[in-house]
């Protein structure tokens, strides 16, 4: 997701975490900055918003960009939730998305493909999870034991209509 912003000309890319308690929003933000580091961008804390995957988290976390002397380009979101709460706040401040600031969720959920615009978003394979985990479960309850504990799998950008190229955008600041 970072290097689809980044090849849109985005160099100020802010970030609204998950619950960092958590493994898969420590990855999240891990995903980000690494994203960041291998384009030689250097992360800036405080283009980081700390969420909590809600819908209200995002319009916050939307206030708080709103705040900076300078709004990010694009704004990645720990999940689809919070970013549909940063598009409304954006949409009622009279910011257009994806014109004025590009956006990205995580998840890939139903309303993700059905709002205006429809958001751009990292869709992680859930059915491929499910069997996973359904087979590590029934091999424990049969006395197997397990080859791999912890298995990674991929995510796949599922581009919609929330990233914009940034010389085609009105820097707001």
């Amino acid at each position: 997701a970072v290097e689809c912003l980044c090849n849109l000309g985005h160099q100020r890319i802010g970030f609204m975490t998950g619950l960092e308690d958590s493994d898969v929003g420590r990855d999240r933000y891990e995903g980000y900055k690494s994203g960041l580091s291998k384009k030689g961008i250097e992360a800036d804390e405080a283009l980081v918003f700390r969420g909590d995957y809600s819908f209200q988290s995002g319009i916050d976390g939307a206030d708080y960009f709103l705040k900076l002397d300078n709004l990010p380009t694009a704004i990645m979101c720990a999940n689809d939730s919070m970013a549909l709460g940063a598009m409304n706040r954006f949409h009622k401040a009279g910011l257009n998305v994806p014109d004025e600031v590009s956006i990205i969720g995580f998840d890939d959920i139903d309303i993700a493909s059905q709002i205006i615009p429809p958001l751009t978003t990292v869709s992680a394979p859930i059915n491929e999870i499910a069997n996973r985990s359904f087979n590590m479960l029934e091999s424990l309850i049969v006395g197997k034991t397990l080859e791999n504990r912890h298995v990674a799998l991929s995510a796949g950008l599922v581009i919609r209509g929330t990233c914009a190229r940034l010389e085609n955008k009105a820097v707001v600041t």
